[in-house]
């Protein structure tokens, strides 16, 4: 910045950063933010994109934001509210957006939070549940949406399987984070072009992971954890990224999420394993017992190994094998939405017994 530009304002962010922002506006977040993994472009003032409309699509499965150029934005939980926000950066509303009607599955509310910023907070009603936010092209915004009923639908059909014996988690059962500056980084493994393993009836690792990960990051917000992952979408990213991002907003954990595979001719394998290479032989025990707690998998251990986001990464970091995707159980039950719930909630509850115990 120039000497004689004086019209700036720095204040703390509660990543640890600074925050500058323009005309003598200090905003100060309430919400701990789920981050993308490019940080918004600062644009000019005259030359912000517009958002034009917001409204459902797909028979009411999706809640679509049309702007008229591609955009950055961050979303989370709004944990006093149980409200789901999107901030659009470098952007303004177009003009007024109708609301939608009673019997809508979300209501919403669109507003200018300040000159280059617009908010949507999405409360959904009864019996909805709120999925990701994608980017089906340059120009749309894709929040899912699903309902109690839908979300017991499998990603691909499997054969019907006794349940495994487990101790059910629910929200109640997880405790609250006693460090509330604590970040975690949540890390789904592979995307993009890159499907990593893929198992029987085809179910793809991605998927997989990328759908647990996401409620995961959901269960630590509501308990007061702030998170950051690498990415919220189907897209490719570098193994580098992955860390430099985590190293970025100096997170207290990194826990990355992946699928196991061995050869097809083998599908009696099955089981969950935990790895660490340095400093996070005691994450991964506690989050590894909290998986076999949770879910009754087959215990296949903690072990120490040399990938290269526990190699490269400065804090406790763990990667998890949720179970295999060439094997006969662990495929149908990751293709079952009720079992990757239970997964995610068991992940969540070791990350937060984790970091009581700090």
């Amino acid at each position: 910045m120039k000497n004689s530009n004086t019209q700036w304002r720095a204040s703390v962010s509660n990543l640890g950063g600074v925050v500058l922002l323009p005309g003598g506006v200090v905003r100060q977040p309430s919400v701990s933010r789920r981050l993308t993994v490019d940080p918004p472009a600062r644009q000019a003032q005259g030359n912000l994109a517009r958002v034009q409309s917001i409204d459902l699509a797909s028979n009411g499965t999706q809640l679509v934001v049309r702007t008229d150029r591609q955009v950055s934005y961050t979303s989370g939980w709004d944990q006093g509210s149980r409200a789901y926000w999107i901030r659009i950066a470098s952007s303004s509303l177009a003009g007024e957006i109708p609301q939608l009607d009673a019997n809508s599955p979300v209501s919403f509310t669109a507003s200018q939070e300040d000159a280059e910023t617009v908010v949507i907070w999405v409360q959904p009603r009864s019996g909805v549940e709120v999925g990701r936010v994608t980017r089906p092209n340059p120009q749309l915004l894709s929040l899912q949406l699903r309902s109690n009923a839908s979300a017991q639908q499998p990603l691909t059909r499997t054969p019907n399987l006794q349940p495994l014996p487990r101790r059910t988690f629910g929200s109640d059962d997880l405790p609250q984070a006693s460090n509330r500056r604590a970040v975690v980084a949540i890390d789904p493994g592979h995307g993009g072009r890159d499907p990593g393993a893929v198992g029987i009836q085809g179910i793809q690792e991605k998927e997989i992971v990328l759908d647990i990960s996401f409620q995961v990051a959901r269960l630590l917000e509501q308990q007061g954890v702030q998170v950051v992952m690498t990415r919220t979408d189907d897209s490719e990213i570098d193994l580098e990224p992955r860390v430099s991002l985590a190293e970025r907003v100096n997170a207290t954990l990194f826990v990355s999420i992946h699928a196991n595979a061995i050869n097809m001719s083998r599908p009696d394998i099955s089981g969950i394993e935990t790895y660490y290479f340095n400093n996070g032989q005691d994450l991964a025990r506690v989050i590894h017992a909290s998986i076999l707690e949770g879910t009754g998998a087959t215990d296949r251990r903690v072990r120490q190994a040399r990938f290269y986001v526990l190699r490269k990464t400065s804090m406790p970091s763990v990667l998890l094998e949720v179970g295999f995707v060439t094997g006969a159980e662990d495929a149908a039950r990751l293709s079952d939405p009720a079992y990757r719930s239970q997964m995610a909630a068991s992940i969540a509850r070791g990350i937060l017994v984790y970091l009581q115990q700090r």
